[in-house]
């Protein structure tokens, strides 16, 4: 219903619809329903205006529109300048004198800001730890870009690669399901143009690697015994026979052939040192059999020593007499010494030998180590990949295959000095506590950094590499340049990274209020309260453990050299920019069956 009102102050509104509305939209609306209309627009517009104006604010305050905030206010600034130099009028003297009096209040603001910031600077007498700032990880260099790739930090603008270049070694505490594979072994694969031999115990890092790492020009070899990743890539199992190793010119084979028995036989702290070391002595004596005599070519490789293991009765009296009047020393003294063993002694000793070279039996792991596709030598020699690939549920009973060829492959690259890659070869020896107590790995922390190799070592947590070294776990940590903790529900290693951080002070601030009540005999009272505030420095971790416990699944704690601790990022280098399109996504959700037989109807 539409009535209009006859007054002439008001002639031009009506009332319709519930509300006074101008005559002539009415008159200009077909009976109202454009005007309708309109004001549904209207309406929309301001909803739709307000949220873009909104949004666009956001953005203008965010530090992603630093540059053209900064940009913006710059031109803004100089307009505005140019206009108060040039013209005299109202407006320029009045922002002339508005602009005087900002810059003596900030002048003033500005010393007086660092005045109250010094004195509420904590003091550093109960410990100086703090967390690392993005311009103190410039200064030292880890923002550059170069060199192994840890995380990421947010530096007020966006997101930087954490990266180190030096020349020691990494560690890597990691849980199970921590995501090491996709925050840190995988970008670097993915990226790293160094020679590299990893272990790779599901095959995930030859199949999301490999590719790339034959488009950065490297040999790629996949060391797969049970072919459960070379095919998905279309490589054939690479093979290499660690006797090939030892050759009858070389007057160091002896001692090369005692580190491969050492690799062979896992020390125990539970068995008798004896033993081992008699274990040891057999299978020196027996490779050198193998690899040098004359009587064995075609079968030089450990399948045949694991089969000379398994001789009895007058059959291994033979062979001992055989090595006894060999022309090679350390094999005729080997066949004398066990031919003058008593009988219940040798059998024990020839009994733990082949406890220790079970893994022997397998036919894949013998064809694996039957002939040389390649020589470690060439790790350092020219850009190569190479993949240590054994199923998971088999990382335990064939360690001792991971063994023997990490142990020759880092004797092999740390003797060959004078060969000095761009790049050092870098080791990345995933579940390092599978392989047990490998003595080329002690050393190789301790003494080989700057030798052309790099080792990064990875670990569930403190516990599992302590079962395995000892004490002696913390000398990782110590010849280690950068050492990376995901965190973990266990309690000793949430104390031990807390340690690592170190104590900081911080300021204890307190109220003490004190009520007082006093009354007289003439009947009056009186009472009193009074406030005291004190400031008093004291000390507490930089970290506590269960805040380490805590730590949320995308940061990590990053001890880096020198530098302060680091709270960094991890990221998943299938949903990072700089790694996405690099690799082999194998993280894709795949359709299901309903959605192929759609697809297959649709088309």
């Amino acid at each position: 219903m539409t009535i209009f009102v006859p007054d002439a102050a008001v002639a031009d509104l009506v009332w319709h619809n519930g509300r006074w509305v101008d005559d002539r939209f009415l008159r200009r609306s077909n009976n109202g329903v454009s005007m309708e209309v309109m004001l549904s627009i209207t309406r929309f517009s301001i909803m739709a205006g307000a949220t873009l104006l909104g949004f666009l604010i956001g953005w203008f305050l965010s530090p992603e529109a630093k540059g053209a905030r900064m940009a913006i206010l710059g031109i803004l600034a100089a307009t505005i300048g140019l206009y108060v130099l040039i013209f005299d009028d109202v407006f320029s003297w009045s922002v002339s004198f508005l602009v005087a009096l900002c810059g003596f209040c900030w002048g003033i603001g500005y010393w007086l800001g660092r005045s109250l910031k010094g004195l509420m600077k904590p003091p550093t007498t109960f410990g100086s730890a703090k967390w690392a700032t993005p311009s103190h990880l410039q200064e030292k260099g880890l923002l550059d870009g170069m060199g192994i790739f840890l995380g990421k930090i947010w530096d007020g603008t966006r997101l930087r690669d954490v990266t180190y270049k030096g020349d020691r070694h990494l560690f890597t505490y990691a849980p199970t399901r921590g995501g090491k594979g996709v925050s840190q072994i995988l970008p670097n694969l993915l990226r790293y143009l160094g020679s590299v031999l990893v272990i790779d115990p599901k095959s995930e890092n030859l199949v999301v690697s490999a590719k790339a790492r034959m488009d950065m020009g490297q040999k790629v070899l996949a060391i797969d015994p049970w072919n459960i990743g070379a095919a998905k890539v279309g490589l054939e199992p690479a093979r290499i026979n660690p006797l090939d190793w030892l050759q009858l010119s070389d007057i160091d084979a002896p001692e090369n052939a005692m580190i491969l028995a050492d690799a062979l036989i896992q020390k125990n702290a539970n068995s008798d040192a004896f033993w081992q070391e008699e274990s040891k002595a057999l299978l020196q004596g027996l490779n050198l059999l193998v690899a040098f005599d004359e009587h064995y070519e075609g079968q030089r490789n450990l399948g045949t020593v694991r089969d000379l293991l398994l001789l009895t009765g007058d059959e291994q009296i033979e062979l001992f007499a055989y090595m006894a009047g060999s022309v090679h020393p350390l094999i005729a003294s080997t066949g004398a010494r066990f031919l003058q063993k008593d009988p219940k002694l040798l059998s024990n000793v020839m009994a733990s030998a082949q406890a220790e070279t079970h893994f022997l039996d397998s036919q894949r792991v013998r064809e694996a180590l039957s002939v040389s596709d390649f020589d470690f030598a060439d790790l350092k020699r020219h850009p190569m990949s190479v993949y240590l690939v054994l199923p998971a549920d088999r990382l335990e009973p064939f360690n001792r295959f991971l063994r023997l060829i990490v142990q020759q492959a880092l004797t092999v690259c740390a003797r060959n000095i004078e060969d000095k890659p761009e790049k050092p070869v870098l080791f990345i020896l995933d579940e390092m506590p599978a392989l047990g107590r490998l003595a080329m790995v002690e050393q190789a922390y301790g003494l080989m950094a700057g030798f052309g190799i790099q080792l990064w070592g990875i670990a569930q947590d403190i516990c599992q590499l302590r079962r395995v070294y000892g004490q002696d776990f913390e000398s990782f940590i110590a010849n280690s340049g950068a050492v990376s903790y995901f965190g973990s529900p266990d309690k000793t290693s949430a104390e031990y990274f807390s340690g690592l951080c170190g104590d900081t002070t911080v300021w204890n601030f307190s109220t003490a209020v004190s009520h007082a009540f006093s009354s007289a005999s003439s009947g009056g009272s009186s009472t009193s309260e009074s406030y005291t505030d004190t400031r008093a420095a004291s000390q507490r971790k930089l970290a506590y453990p269960d805040e380490l416990r805590r730590m949320p699944s995308d940061i990590q704690l990053l001890l880096i050299d020198d530098a302060d601790p680091v709270i960094a990022r991890k990221i998943r280098w299938f949903e990072d920019p700089d790694f996405k399109d690099r690799g082999v996504n194998t993280h894709k959700v795949q359709p299901n069956d309903d959605e192929v037989k759609s697809n297959q109807h649709a088309s």
